[in-house]
């Protein structure tokens, strides 16, 4: 309660200072990634009217979102999902708390609160920690600078939109000088449903409240320490794409991190960071929508994630060394329960616990003025347990094991799971001739299976397998990019060969089991043709991406994003699922030292090449407009609006969530928002 007090008394955000110094032209790429891209969160919102963050990020090339309703959109990287991206937020980790991911991470993430979001695209890094191999999120708040004779600075924005945004204000302020400071931050959403293309209503409202406080002390400029403590809570979040909706789902998140650097010595920079977060989500099939199943049906839950880092770096001739050790645990309970009676029929998450630590060193050497060569490794130590995985529900036939013994013929009876592994890096970078430079990376990558693949139990749905071995990555990464007054691009294509991908699959390669998910019943074809399973098989993963900004003159400027993804089972020889299609878009922007006005087109061509048997629907080919323009009133005040898909029209996005549309009983994918009329206005002081 005192924290929801503090949000709402807070209520702030930061929305739009880059436009306030009018920068007009898109961030560059930063450091020595030509597939990293670093951008704060007023720029990505600047030319939209949709500000849930998994929305905004598909703004960027390689990156799309998966769609269940009007919040949480689950971001995808390179065909990747889930635990295969990695989403840090100011160094800390939160775990969703909805196993048919209503909630990712991102869901609890305010944008336009971080002054710097990095996109990492595959393997750069192996500093970052376990899974990520399809990619990284880094979102990070600074440290505010203040002027000499003004020891405080705020900003408070307020936004509207046609569909459904009702409601979108926060404000942040930051007080202090040159020993310390206190940031304050807050802000506050509520969405009604919106109306696709055709007129369609899409449930899809919700409403969220989230804030932050950060207390720093810098006692030099080599000396950074920050305390920070954030809420974000949902409610009433609607889901078209789910059986059931979300009433809650709250999160608190507590960090605390040191960063030195110039130190002198054989360590010239140290960098430790703990975090700590909780969430509790509850989802049901009654309170939000009209039941139309058997019974009504709730499933609560509750996640924790902590963890630490600790990074050394020593610089030794021409290489800087960071090495160091990285902690994570992550504990998940989640129930099924029947709300009339109380019975509690199957333990979904059934006391899963991962403890993940790792030992890494990175290197980077400088082989030359135009030659760098990055090189590492990193080894990760994995236990996973189910504590309750023998415990007897309502129902002791449905014991976590006995469901793991039904399902899986080859079932070990494992709960307790130990696996070490390896993972390695070597990157060659080289600038060539006329602004121009290349890369060549090889990775060496493994991800353990999450709580829910290995240890979900549920017998209508799906069923966690204890004994899924590690996903084993061999990426190769290659780019070429150039930069020059007028003209920036970057080219980049690759390919993850992988081992033991863990597919998430229907149980028909089950039917010859003499076991059967009715307990005491015959071995049923039928029921294991349509139960989830998830196993091991051999894939490969490849694609490609393309970006460019031309500038014509100090007025116009013309840029553009296109990516492709192709997946393949190659142990079924059938494609995988969840691989977006060839995609992007073209902006073309006009602006001066206090306006500017665009628009963007958006497309995706046709995706029919898909695998039927796991019910994955094809997607027609789709374009639409957005506009948008802005206007700095005065100094401190700006006014931004524009129209998102401009032409109406009536789309999915291929990678959005499949359901049953109960009116035609046919499977059908969840829709886009129509045409959206928007506007935002925010201050500096």
């Amino acid at each position: 309660m005192q924290t929801r007090l503090l949000t709402l008394a807070v209520l702030s955000a930061l929305s739009h200072s880059a436009m306030a110094e009018n920068q007009l032209l898109p961030i560059q790429v930063h450091a020595h990634i030509e597939t990293e891209t670093s951008q704060s969160g007023e720029q990505l919102l600047k030319t939209s009217g949709n500000s849930e963050t998994g929305a905004v990020f598909r703004q960027i090339s390689g990156v799309e979102a998966s769609r269940l309703g009007g919040h949480g959109l689950d971001l995808v990287i390179r065909g990747q999902s889930q635990s295969q991206v990695n989403i840090l937020i100011d160094g800390g980790k939160v775990e969703g708390g909805c196993p048919s991911r209503m909630d990712p991470p991102t869901s609890y993430v305010e944008l336009s609160s971080f002054d710097k979001i990095t996109v990492i695209k595959g393997i750069q890094s192996l500093q970052y920690g376990v899974g990520g191999t399809g990619g990284t999120v880094l979102l990070e708040r600074e440290k505010p600078k203040f002027e000499a004779d003004k020891p405080y600075q705020g900003e408070v924005y307020a936004a509207t939109n046609s569909k459904g945004l009702t409601q979108d204000i926060g404000a942040k302020v930051s007080a202090g000088g040159k020993q310390g400071y206190l940031v304050l931050q807050g802000a506050q959403k509520k969405a009604d449903n919106y109306k696709d293309g055709n007129g369609d209503e899409v449930r899809s409202s919700y409403e969220t409240t989230q804030g932050h406080i950060d207390l720093g002390w810098t006692p030099s400029d080599h000396h950074h320490v920050k305390l920070s403590h954030e809420i974000s809570n949902t409610k009433d979040a609607l889901y078209q794409g789910a059986g059931m909706d979300a009433p809650k789902a709250d999160a608190v998140m507590s960090r605390l991190s040191y960063k030195g650097q110039n130190l002198g010595g054989p360590i010239n920079a140290v960098d430790i960071q703990l975090y700590h977060s909780e969430v509790e989500h509850v989802m049901d099939n009654y309170s939000l929508r009209t039941l139309t199943a058997n019974s009504q049906t709730v499933a609560p839950s509750d996640t924790l994630a902590s963890g630490a880092k600790l990074k050394l770096s020593s610089d030794i001739q021409q290489t800087k060394l960071e090495y160091g050790l990285l902690l994570q645990t992550v504990e998940k309970r989640a129930t099924q329960e029947n709300a009339s009676t109380g019975a509690v029929p199957f333990l979904m998450w059934p006391d899963v616990r991962t403890q993940q630590n790792s030992l890494f060193a990175e290197a980077n050497t400088s082989l030359s003025a135009n030659q760098n060569l990055i090189y590492g490794v990193r080894v990760d130590q994995v236990n996973a347990k189910a504590h309750d995985a023998t415990s007897s529900p309502a129902m002791p036939a449905n014991t976590p094991t006995t469901i793991y013994t039904a399902v899986y013929k080859d079932y070990s009876g494992a709960t307790n799971v130990e696996e070490t592994n390896w993972n390695g890096l070597i990157r060659y970078e080289q600038d060539l001739s006329n602004n121009m430079r290349w890369f060549a990376g090889l990775s060496h990558t493994k991800r353990s299976a999450d709580e829910t693949e290995r240890f979900f139990a549920t017998r209508s749905n799906r069923t966690g397998n204890p004994d899924l071995k590690p996903e084993q990555h061999n990426q190769l990464d290659l780019g070429l990019s150039q930069t020059t007054t007028n003209l920036n691009w970057n080219l980049s294509a690759y390919y993850d060969l992988v081992n033991d991908y863990i597919l998430s699959d229907f149980a028909k390669n089950q039917s010859t089991s003499t076991n059967s998910l009715a307990v005491g019943m015959p071995p049923n074809p039928d029921l294991f043709g349509t139960n989830g399973v998830f196993v091991n098989i051999d894939a490969e993963i490849l694609g490609a991406e393309f970006d460019f900004d031309y500038k014509f003159n100090q007025a116009w400027l013309l840029s553009g994003a296109l990516a492709y993804t192709q997946g393949r089972n190659l142990t079924d020889k059938r494609n995988l699922t969840n691989m977006a299609p060839l995609n992007g878009h073209l902006k073309l922007q006009y602006g001066s030292a206090d306006w500017y006005v665009g628009s963007r087109v958006n497309f995706a061509t046709e995706h029919n090449s898909v695998n039927t048997e796991f019910n994955e629907q094809p997607t027609n080919s789709w374009q639409n407009l957005d506009v948008f323009a802005g206007y700095q009133l005065n100094k401190s005040v700006m006014l931004q609006a524009g129209i998102d898909n401009l032409t109406d029209e009536a789309y999915v996005t291929h990678v959005n969530r499949t359901y049953n549309d109960g009116l035609t009983n046919e499977l059908v994918k969840v829709m886009e928002p129509g045409r959206n009329i928007w506007a935002r206005l925010h201050a500096r002081f």
